[in-house]
């Protein structure tokens, strides 16, 4: 029979339980003895979960702290995809602020000239792909393809890194080359070409090299 308190089983002709000393009762043999769902099992179980929990997110924190930022490859696919939209907010949101304060500085522009600036911009990119238009038909598409890239070292490198640091105390950390092929289809055709694309490391992140691409304003 089982023990109505603790639930061990005893021979039939036993009057107190073997476990517990409880007495036995003979109707007791039918009886079920609850296990409590809170069991040290479930609790490990859980508290298991939460570390694991708390390690995924240290982990994810700290790929953000120290690989953050924006690759060289998102830099160039991201000028590539404002130069086909037209979008020159987008293109100068890829320039160092540090450098644009201080082009501006220069210049003696203010927060209107800014605007101005990108209009202009925004409009002279919208011209040349209208003449595109014009030539292609309109409906032609543009893709491309990240092919290759160069990283610039030596005394290359310690002149972008000085050119930066005495105009606008950026600091370089890295300089590439990125090659793009851009594959252009329209009316069933293909043509390809290439474009250079100039990049520097500021912090964590990648930005297009103004000082090697051409005049910033």
């Amino acid at each position: 029979m089982f023990c109505g308190k603790c639930g061990t089983q005893n021979s039939d002709s036993a009057e107190f339980c073997a476990n517990c000393g409880a007495k036995l009762s003979k109707g007791a043999s039918a009886q079920t003895v609850a296990i409590p769902s809170g069991s040290q099992n479930d609790k490990n179980r859980k508290v298991g979960i939460i570390a694991v929990a708390a390690a995924a997110v240290v982990v994810v924190i700290l790929g953000i702290i120290l690989f953050g930022g924006r690759g060289y490859k998102a830099t160039a696919e991201a000028f590539l995809d404002a130069q086909f939209a037209a979008d020159a907010e987008a293109i100068f949101e890829l320039i160092p602020q540090e450098m644009i304060d201080y082009a501006m500085e220069q210049e003696g522009y203010d927060d209107e000239d800014y605007r101005d600036l990108v209009n202009e911009l925004e409009d002279t990119i919208q011209n040349q792909l209208d003449d595109l238009d014009a030539y292609l038909g309109v409906g032609w598409t543009a893709s491309y393809e990240i092919v290759d890239s160069e990283d610039i070292d030596g005394s290359d490198f310690d002149d972008i890194v000085d050119a930066y640091e005495e105009e606008a105390d950026i600091q370089v950390s890295a300089a590439k080359t990125v090659e793009a092929e851009i594959t252009i289809t329209a009316d069933e055709t293909e043509s390809n070409v290439t474009q250079d694309l100039a990049l520097i490391k500021v912090g964590r992140s990648w930005y297009i090299d103004v000082l090697r691409m051409g005049s910033l304003f």
